[in-house]
């Protein structure tokens, strides 16, 4: 429970700002040191979309089975799915103007007219015009995903907790997954997962 909780905390505006930097628009070319190409980074994109996409099946419809416990129990999912999202942000980086609309992401939180102006969230939609941005953000929100969706199976496997419709809801849309996971442990009874810290010697 704490890595995710402290996986929500790093998935936030720090995170975001950096990956921003690494936006890039289609019509930009590749620098003589680049690390790949445009090209790359769209089959990087189709890979980090269609290759978790097996593991959430294994969570939600064999939840228990061997090999489910034995693929998705094991880090190398999450690590695999993480470099990929990592080469996406590398090669973006070498590309002309990747890091061009950092100024224009920085709109996204600029807090003046808190919280009634619209503001982040028109800044936040013209981001969505370069190709690289959104190939970096989508494995983001991806993989932090699967991560929480990954969570929520555990918690049932070693709690012995209802979770395929928690997990298949955790990958439509995210957040609202772990909150039905979190009222599923309450109202069987559960009560909600353990938070493990350690505490001062």
């Amino acid at each position: 429970a704490a890595v995710v909780e402290g996986a929500s905390l790093v998935d936030g505006a720090s995170l975001a700002l950096s990956s921003a930097s690494l936006a890039l628009s289609s019509s930009a070319t590749s620098l003589p040191l680049a690390l790949g190409t445009n090209a790359d980074v769209a089959t990087l994109f189709s890979v980090a979309t269609f290759c978790p996409q097996p593991l959430w099946l294994l969570m939600i419809l064999a939840p228990k089975w061997r090999v489910t416990k034995a693929v998705v129990g094991s880090w190398w999912p999450v690590v695999g799915l993480s470099l990929v999202h990592l080469a996406v942000v590398l090669i973006s980086a070498t590309q002309t103007d990747g890091t061009a609309p950092i100024l224009d992401f920085a709109k996204v939180f600029d807090a003046t007219g808190f919280p009634f102006d619209d503001g982040p969230q028109r800044a936040m939609v013209a981001m969505m015009q370069y190709p690289n941005f959104v190939s970096e953000e989508w494995p983001h929100v991806l993989i932090w995903d699967f991560l929480v969706g990954r969570y929520v199976w555990l918690d049932g496997i070693n709690r012995n907790i209802f979770t395929p419709h928690s997990v298949l809801l955790t990958n439509l849309i995210g957040p609202p997954g772990l909150l039905l996971h979190f009222a599923t442990c309450l109202l069987t009874g559960r009560g909600l997962p353990p938070v493990q810290i350690p505490g001062d010697d």
